[in-house]
């Protein structure tokens, strides 16, 4: 169902955010797997007791983080927020990331920032599982964005964005290279987030519309705007 078409949906469907049914739910599940747990029969009650007391507030905020984190993964949607008006914005988002090896063939301060202001940037991933082009892919982004309900389908992630996506989900890039194109002065590059073994790495650098990714590759995008309102 198109994200676009909320007036065909049913009441059901419209309601967003989760329910205190849906929490109780999964407490619930999570209950059941705790009692059924070997580790925590035979403990006397009261030392699991000092136990819930100590570690509660923090595994409250564990527990909150990991559903977060797997519904993202899930519904294959990240909110990422970017802040375009931090000082030497790029570089600061490199360093924060402390990547293991690096490569950055082309002036930092010359790389587009893509924004501004303070935003949550919702990103998503696509893989087309084969070898794609430079020049084919924004053609084939717009498609797939299309085929998922928006009107103006894909575009890349801006590096700025792609750069906190990493930071935010560090184990993505181990998993399998992410990326994305942008433009210097209508020169083409690309950012690559890359790996060795559990290195993460950084290759930024310019390249031709000929220029391959190989097929585990996944794009970072979001959602193309629509076309600026004209003024009557």
């Amino acid at each position: 169902m198109s994200p676009m078409s909320k007036e065909t949906l049913s009441p059901s469907r419209q309601a967003t955010g989760f329910t205190r049914g849906l929490a109780t739910k999964l407490f619930d599940i999570g209950e059941f797997g705790i009692i059924k747990s070997p580790v925590f029969q035979n403990v006397p009650t009261a030392d699991l007791d000092a136990f819930v007391k100590e570690v509660g507030p923090d595994m409250r905020c564990q527990f909150v983080a990991l559903v977060e984190r797997r519904f993202e993964v899930h519904i294959n949607c990240y909110r990422i927020p970017v802040n375009y008006g931090v000082p030497n914005a790029i570089q600061a988002a490199i360093d924060e990331n402390d990547f293991g090896y690096k490569y950055v063939g082309v002036n930092v301060a010359d790389i587009p920032l893509g924004g501004s202001g303070e935003t949550v940037e919702m990103v998503r991933e696509v893989h087309f599982g084969e070898i794609m082009y430079n020049r084919d892919l924004p053609a084939a982004l717009r498609r797939k964005g299309i085929e998922a309900g928006f009107p103006n389908g894909y575009v890349f992630a801006n590096p700025l964005t792609s750069l906190k996506f990493a930071k935010k989900n560090p184990e993505k890039q181990v998993e399998a290279p992410r990326g994305i194109l942008f433009y210097i002065g209508g020169q083409l590059c690309d950012l690559a987030l890359l790996s060795d073994g559990d290195k993460r790495g950084l290759d930024v650098d310019r390249y031709s519309p000929g220029s391959p990714w190989h097929g585990d590759v996944r794009f970072l995008v979001v959602p193309a705007p629509g076309p600026a309102a004209v003024p009557a």
